[in-house]
């Protein structure tokens, strides 16, 4: 059996490097919120920039793609990425945490995953529900920057369709196993050991409640949980009286969307 480091399991309990936090701090007190978000992200897609802020960054930092990674998942945010990476591990319990590399939100780390070929799931939801649930759980996070973010994350990808596998929102959270068995026939890889796993949307969802559960004392933040709420407005009643600006931003998110998801391999619509 081979050893495991401390907190292995717990990719969440690594402190961050010791600078790391107080220039966070000073960067959102100094950045408006609208420029927070794009700056970010900007970051993440900044190959040298981007590698040292996930080292630093405790709950990050075993979430690159290393020589023992085994598979990439990720997507924009509020896309099913932790449904996605808890009911891979669920399914795969010889599977270490820190071997999944997952929710960097950055396009870079798919192109990554393509150039040494390791095992990739890109998870894609509709825009409208993506962005609705994303600016909710994370208040500095303005409409008009995430749709625009949204449209370069899947522009970036869609020539490099054909290397993924593509998991539309539903079929993630409805059929995972399905998912997975086309990683296996895509790679040739075993992923699906057990078939007797449940991948259910509720056992997942209950082993994602579990999990927020022992990282904050016992309690759950509905509106930051990373699974549906009832505290959580619809996508309708978040998007509703947009300007003319985000109107455009979310019509090129759309259809970026569209563009992503037709033709993927694997897909139906």
């Amino acid at each position: 059996m081979r050893a495991t480091k401390p907190n292995a399991d717990k990719p969440w309990a690594h402190r961050d490097a010791p600078l790391l936090e107080p220039a966070r701090r000073l960067v959102r007190t100094l950045v408006p919120p609208d420029q927070l978000f794009k700056l970010y992200f900007r970051m993440l897609n900044t190959p040298w920039l981007s590698e040292f802020y996930i080292l630093g960054r405790g709950r990050l930092r075993h979430r690159r793609i290393r020589a023992s990674t085994r598979l990439v998942i990720e997507g924009y945010p509020s896309s099913g990425n932790t449904f996605a990476r808890q009911a891979f591990l669920m399914a795969n319990p010889s599977v270490s945490p820190t071997d999944v590399c997952s929710h960097t939100h950055s396009p870079r780390v798919v192109l990554k995953a393509v150039r040494a070929r390791v095992p990739c799931i890109v998870l894609v939801r509709n825009p409208r529900d993506a962005v609705s649930s994303t600016i909710q759980r994370f208040a500095r996070v303005p409409i008009g920057p995430a749709f625009q973010y949204y449209s370069r994350y899947y522009h970036s990808l869609t020539p490099f369709r054909d290397q993924l596998v593509v998991a539309p929102f539903s079929t993630t959270i409805s059929d995972f196993a399905g998912v997975l068995q086309r990683v296996n026939v895509r790679y040739d890889v075993d992923f699906l050991p057990d078939s007797q796993v449940d991948l259910s949307s509720d056992a997942v969802v209950r082993s994602i409640e579990d999990q927020y559960r022992t990282r904050h004392n016992g309690l759950i933040v509905e509106e930051r949980v990373s699974r549906p709420s009832s505290k959580r407005l619809t996508s309708d009643e978040v998007l509703q009286n947009l300007t003319e600006e985000e109107r455009n931003s979310e019509a090129a998110a759309l259809k970026s969307y569209h563009a992503f998801l037709d033709g993927a391999h694997g897909v139906e619509r």
